[in-house]
């Protein structure tokens, strides 16, 4: 998948709790791959998710954990 197609997607937690869309990636230029995504949870909030909780990724994006227990950028 590309970066543009994960950019906009809806991002869901555990709970089946909508939390937002993906904003940005942040990237290991070292390795090429995604560490993680900056989920925007409101009108100004963002949240980091790390790529360690993200279970699936299709039309939208699904975490493996609730929306608690992300952290606040």
């Amino acid at each position: 998948m590309k970066i543009k197609e994960l950019i906009g997607k809806e991002v869901i937690d555990a709970e089946a709790k909508v939390l937002g869309v993906v904003k940005d990636v942040e990237v290991d230029v070292k390795k090429w791959m995604i560490n993680s995504i900056v989920v925007k949870t409101g009108f100004v909030r963002k949240s980091i998710i790390l790529t360690d909780d993200i279970d699936k990724v299709g039309d939208k994006v699904v975490l493996k954990v609730t929306g608690n227990k992300i952290q606040k950028a």
